[in-house]
């Protein structure tokens, strides 16, 4: 049984851990809290909906295969984030519209997005029609094939993000901005085309995190929206701003939530994990305010 719950919490961490890399990303390079970012992973796994679902079965549908309409819902992410910073963030960053405005407008945003996935698709769940699996060994715990391949790719998926940052001109330059923001644009960094890459990864990678949680269950309108406490708590566990941090604050919520299933309080209702996860988070935060990999001060 802890076996099984760990291999859960794998799963589901890694997915956490996946969504928290692009709201950290838009979030240290601009500041910004975005609260619409879980509606815009419930864009994503619903664009992979229509594509894969076949006309015959819903004439919105598309038909193509899964492993194609993955690779489309995932590109369609990019450019929803890249729209809204063009046509929304932009203007508004340079009206110079203040933190706690723009804070509201995301969850105006979050509303509009959730609303007009429901009108698209209904309030009822909806599954990818995948075949069923079997649970196997796998470096010793109980996983399907299919959660296998969603670590493996969500592990892979960071790592390049890891490896972008790092390496990268752009990645570099990324960070920079998320440093000092004047500074990096003294030195000839180009602001604007930072943000807009940075949006359009943030929103590929949150419509592929979107696209696997739709594959562990069904993708509803609110899916997004209710694991957005949890992004949230991975986001600031890990360290705010900091992308690997986000990863390892993913994982690690991932785990207690389900892991934390297991105690007979919890077992009874489910909604408790929930608690059991941000209090590790609080205790966490108590011992190292910044997080486990967040920086104390920032240097200039």
């Amino acid at each position: 049984m802890f076996l099984d719950q760990l291999a859960n919490g794998v799963v589901l961490g890694t997915i956490i851990a996946l969504t928290a890399v692009g709201l950290s990303l838009i979030f240290g390079v601009t500041g910004l809290v975005n609260f619409a970012h879980g509606d815009l992973l419930t864009l994503g796994a619903v664009f992979a909906l229509v594509f894969t679902v076949p006309s015959d079965v819903d004439p919105g549908g598309i038909g193509l295969p899964f492993w194609l309409s993955v690779i489309l819902a995932v590109a369609l992410g990019g450019v929803v984030g890249g729209l809204l910073e063009r046509g929304l963030f932009r203007p508004l960053r340079e009206r110079n519209v203040g933190g706690i405005a723009l804070l509201i407008i995301t969850i105006g945003l979050a509303l509009v997005v959730r609303h007009v996935i429901l009108l698209w698709i209904g309030g009822q769940g909806f599954g990818y029609g995948l075949e069923l699996q079997r649970r196997e060994s796998f470096l010793g715990l109980n996983m399907t094939p299919r959660d296998v391949m969603i670590v493996l790719i969500s592990v892979a998926v960071m790592a390049w993000v890891g490896l972008f940052l790092m390496r990268s001109r752009t990645g570099k330059a990324m960070r920079a901005l998320a440093d000092n923001p004047d500074l990096a644009e003294a030195s000839g960094i180009d602001v604007n085309r930072v943000i807009m890459l940075t949006w359009v990864m943030g929103g590929a990678v949150g419509a592929l995190g979107g696209i696997f949680l739709g594959m562990t269950e069904q993708v509803r309108y609110t899916m997004g929206f209710n694991l957005l406490l949890l992004i949230f708590a991975a986001v600031i566990l890990g360290g705010i701003g900091t992308a690997f941090g986000a990863m390892l604050g993913g994982l690690i919520i991932g785990v207690v939530t389900q892991v934390s299933t297991l105690l007979p309080v919890i077992e009874t209702n489910t909604d408790l994990k929930l608690a059991v996860a941000l209090g590790i988070m609080v205790i966490v935060l108590l011992i190292r305010p910044q997080g486990i990999l967040g920086k104390k001060e920032r240097v200039s």
